[in-house]
């Protein structure tokens, strides 16, 4: 008989209930990165292989929704996504699959159906984190969402991201308003229209521009010190120009 580590058995003895509220964001974060992926016109395989592998570890229907979350991984589907303005099914995602890489859309769908009939382990993968402030429950450190590994304060714009936050606050309905053709060109449209993401405003430095509205638009873009940096930059630039 095997003995277990310390941390194979805390491991082996966590549920899903003991994952708490940071599980539950992170199964939120996953489900916007597929309804990103849906939205999209392009992507890769690597990119749905990714998402299943994902899902495979967090596995978030039985976290989503919050209130009454699903015990089957294909009727969380059915209900939080759209095909058409049907209820996606096991042949969609298959056929989604097969549309990135032609032939292994069946054992790509089968590997991942056969990976969550085992016991779920609400546990971080190797370096992971189910936990916000940084650390998981055995010290690794937090995980990328998706394979994104920027810091915090540079996923404000990523479209996982900003896609979860649209599900929280719209529904899963939103993904059918994004796309070519549709009420919303891309996942930041939508966001900025929910009141999720502010409007980028550009402002175009012209030779005849009023210079002190350009200052007051260079310090709201680059912050008091990076525009100090520019002033600098500026006058060492003007004062090798007039040499």
């Amino acid at each position: 008989m095997k003995t277990l580590t310390k941390n194979e058995a805390r491991a082996g003895a966590m549920t899903a209930e003991e994952a708490g509220e940071a599980t539950y964001e992170r199964a939120l974060q996953i489900q916007g990165a597929m309804a990103a992926l849906l939205s999209r016109q392009s992507a890769a395989i690597t990119d749905w292989e990714s998402l299943l592998n994902s899902m495979k570890t967090t596995r978030p229907w039985m976290h989503l929704p919050k209130e009454n979350p699903h015990k089957d991984f294909y009727k969380w589907l059915a209900a939080q996504f759209k095909i058409g303005g049907k209820p996606m099914t096991r042949e969609q995602l298959v056929a989604i699959v097969d549309a990135y890489a032609p032939g292994r859309g069946v054992p790509i769908v089968a590997e991942f159906e056969k990976a969550i009939e085992q016991p779920y382990v609400a546990v971080a993968s190797p370096g992971g984190n189910n936990n916000p402030n940084g650390k998981n429950q055995h010290g690794g450190q937090r995980y990328p969402d998706n394979g994104d590994s920027r810091p915090d304060r540079q996923r404000g714009t990523n479209a996982s991201y900003l896609m979860a936050q649209l599900i929280a606050k719209v529904g899963t309905d939103v993904v059918e308003q994004i796309g070519t053709n549709r009420q919303f060109a891309s996942v930041m449209a939508a966001a900025v229209h929910y009141g999720i993401a502010k409007r980028r405003v550009r402002y175009e430095v012209t030779p005849d521009c009023n210079t002190n509205n350009a200052a007051t638009r260079i310090v709201e873009v680059l912050g008091p010190a990076k525009a100090a940096e520019l002033v600098t930059a500026i006058t060492l630039e003007l004062t090798q120009s007039n040499d």
